[in-house]
Parts: C-alpha cells; sequence; structure tokens
C-alpha cells in the first residue's frame, strides 16, 4: 500500500479519462488500480530516499500535501509506456526538484522542528548568543 497518495489523489489530482486510458490494457472499461499503486510504490521509494537524508521517521510524513503532489506528479509520469507529453514530463522534474530541495534543507517540511528524543541524565543549557567571537571582531 502506498504511503504518501492513493488512488483517490491520484483522481482528485487527474482526470479519470486520462488516467483509464494510461491503465486499461485490456479494455474493461475500468482503472487499474493494482497498475497505480505500482507506479505508487515507485514514487514512494524515490520519495523516502531523498526524506532519510534529513528525517528519521519518513512515515510520519504521511499525509503531507506537497509529498502526496510529488508522489502524484512523479507516478503519473511512470503510467506512461512511452514519451510523455511536455506537461507530464515538466511535472516529474519539478517534483524531482522539489524533492532535491527537501533533502538540502531548503524546504523543511516539519516547520524545522524535529524533536529529539529525551536521554537521561541530559542537561540542557540556553544562553544568550556570545558578544564577542572572531566573526563579530572581523574589522578590528
Amino acid at each position: 500500500m502506498p504511503l504518501f497518495a492513493d488512488l483517490a489523489a491520484m483522481q482528485a489530482r487527474f482526470e479519470d479519462r486520462d488516467l483509464l486510458q494510461l491503465t486499461d490494457d485490456d479494455n474493461s472499461g475500468t482503472i487499474d488500480a493494482a497498475r497505480i499503486d505500482a507506479a505508487l510504490d515507485r514514487s514512494d521509494a524515490l520519495i523516502t530516499s531523498y526524506l532519510a537524508a534529513r528525517y528519521r521517521d519518513t512515515a510520519s510524513l504521511h499525509g503531507h500535501a506537497l509529498l502526496t503532489d510529488i508522489a502524484c506528479d512523479y507516478a503519473f509520469a511512470l503510467l506512461w509506456r512511452s514519451d510523455p507529453p511536455e506537461w507530464v514530463a515538466q511535472r516529474r522534474k519539478d517534483a524531482v526538484a522539489r524533492l532535491r530541495d527537501i533533502a538540502a534543507g531548503t524546504i523543511k517540511l516539519d516547520q524545522g522542528e524535529e524533536a529529539n528524543a529525551a536521554r537521561p541524565g541530559q542537561i540542557l543549557v540556553s544562553t544568550d548568543p556570545p558578544r564577542f567571537g572572531r566573526d563579530k571582531l572581523a574589522g578590528y
């Protein structure tokens, strides 16, 4: 089962006729959910590989709107057997670019506040920033 998006998210983002055309190989007139799930699983694997560079628990980001969009765009591009249209290829490139930004820390999914687990005997100190230092006295 895909983690970041599902068939309903794909149907909300793309036209049913497009999904039907891309997945209905036996002309049954229904969308092949298994084929879409397979594309979404591949999309999840890519997303998880980028997120693992920055986040410990990637499953906790399930349901994040940005990741759902990325998963849908990438999976939709995977459904094309041959040359996808330019707009599909561009969405795929944009999705991968956003993943690179997430891995680099340019885009933060958790508002930059990842909670650290408490350790026994841990000492926490909060102080004012130093008034003097090499960077502050550079002109002297």
